[in-house]
């Protein structure tokens, strides 16, 4: 009875929910979408397009350069846009990309314009190897002033170190050559004092020696040992010849003060003999001296003077004051050798612009120039050469004009004419015998003037 109640009130419940209003859930509130922030500080990204426009104005930017500030330019500006919240992704990639593509641009600006590691350094060792084989090179074809020429170039070049010992004992020789004493005695005192530190040939001939015994090569131990020999018979006969220079000039000397009438004075002691009758002079007194010497370009006797002091006293605080005191010398002969080397590139540009002078037959500015050099920087072989060269040309110049008013004056058959043509002529060959009478041509010119002479003495 039960069971059947049921089953006739299910049908009755299931349409009365049919009748019911359907039921739905209330939707969520909207959230509030988030404002997106740009990835990089407006204020930053501002200044650095203000800074790249500036850039942009300037004239000497290349095709590349201008292309990669343009790039930039245009990405920090669209990096001032707040992106909205549906586009954010594809703005995070366009400005990825957009800075990803100017840092390369960049790099390969920086990489290009860059020379490859090590190649710089390189190309500097190069250059400097060539340039000393250049000067080793020229003095042993014996073109002196190509020498002096290309040392100049090398210390303008790599600076005063430039010079090394071996470098310098070339340029001092070759100083000597072209006349230029003084220098030479400057530099190549320094150059002996750096060249007395290091082993010369004599002592690599006695390795040599040595080291073929030692591997039993008794041929090759003969052969350097022969060849050390050489060195010392030719440095004993360089030495038994200087003594004899030395013995003769002082000879010569004495004579010359006996034939004057002059006494002999006894040898005053000198400043390179610090140690006299009463003993070793006080120490300020000594540098009194050392700085006289320096004072006079006396590098070497100084720097002598200061190291037999130096062996003979025991006091540490006049150690240390000579110690420093031998420091200012070196480094007082260091100032006077760039000074001095500076001063002969500027007469070696002098001595090149009054060649191109002559070259261009402009005998007169040349001669100006030479003579302005002579006196600032003294005579010297090159010097003298091109003088000699600038007065021939002059007087080749001069002896044409007059042979020019000598053969109009034998073809005018005017007797006014002719004697004023050559008293012309007269002047020009007289005022080069009164300008340059020492020149090797003025023999030629004294002829002219003899010739002329006769001509004028028929003309009554």
């Amino acid at each position: 009875m039960k069971r059947g109640f049921v089953l006739l009130l299910i049908p009755c419940i299931l349409t009365l929910a049919g009748c019911l209003p359907s039921f739905q859930r209330p939707a969520p509130p909207l959230e509030a979408k988030k404002a997106l922030l740009p990835p990089v500080d407006e204020s930053l990204v501002k200044e650095r397009v203000r800074h790249l426009k500036e850039l942009m104005e300037r004239k000497d930017l290349t095709p590349p350069e201008t292309r990669i500030f343009n790039d930039l330019l245009n990405t920090y500006q669209s990096m001032t846009h707040t992106p909205s919240a549906l586009g954010e992704r594809e703005y995070y990639r366009t400005t990825i990309r957009r800075l990803f593509q100017s840092l390369s641009s960049l790099e390969d600006l920086y990489v290009s314009q860059r020379p490859p590691l090590g190649k710089e350094e390189a190309s500097v060792v190069r250059l400097f190897s060539e340039k000393t084989h250049e000067v080793l090179d020229a003095y042993l074809s014996g073109n002196y002033k190509a020498v002096i020429d290309k040392c100049i170039d090398l210390k303008d070049t790599f600076g005063p170190y430039a010079l090394t010992p071996e470098v310098g004992l070339v340029f001092a020789l070759s100083l000597a050559e072209q006349g230029m004493v003084k220098d030479a005695i400057a530099i190549g005192e320094q150059i002996a004092n750096r060249l007395q530190t290091r082993p010369d040939l004599m002592a690599l001939r006695s390795h040599l020696v040595k080291w073929h015994l030692d591997l039993g090569d008794k041929d090759g131990a003969v052969r350097n040992y022969e060849k050390l020999t050489d060195l010392l018979d030719e440095k004993r006969m360089a030495a038994q010849g200087l003594a004899a220079v030395i013995g003769q000039r002082g000879a010569a000397k004495e004579k010359e003060g006996e034939q004057k009438g002059q006494p002999i004075a006894p040898a005053k002691p000198s400043v390179s003999e610090p140690v006299q009758a009463a003993g070793v002079p006080p120490l300020e007194e000594f540098l009194t001296q050392i700085r006289q010497l320096m004072a006079e370009r006396k590098f070497e006797l100084a720097r002598d003077l200061i190291k037999k002091r130096r062996h003979r006293t025991i006091s540490q605080k006049e150690l240390a004051r000579l110690e420093e005191t031998l420091k200012e010398v070196d480094q007082q002969e260091d100032l006077f050798l760039q000074q001095r080397i500076s001063e002969l590139s500027i007469q070696s540009k002098s001595l090149k612009e009054a060649e191109a002078l002559i070259e261009k037959e402009h005998y007169d500015e040349a001669l100006t120039k030479l003579d302005r050099t002579f006196a600032e920087h003294g005579e010297n072989a090159e010097v003298s050469a091109l003088r000699d060269k600038a007065i021939e040309g002059i007087i080749n110049r001069e002896r044409n004009k007059a042979a020019k008013l000598f053969l109009a004056a034998k073809n005018s058959p005017d007797p006014v004419k002719k004697e004023r043509y050559l008293r012309s002529c007269l002047e020009i060959l007289k005022a080069l015998v009164d300008k340059y009478p020492s020149s090797p041509l003025i023999l030629k010119v004294k002829d002219h003037i003899q010739r002329v002479t006769e001509e004028l003495e028929k003309l009554g």
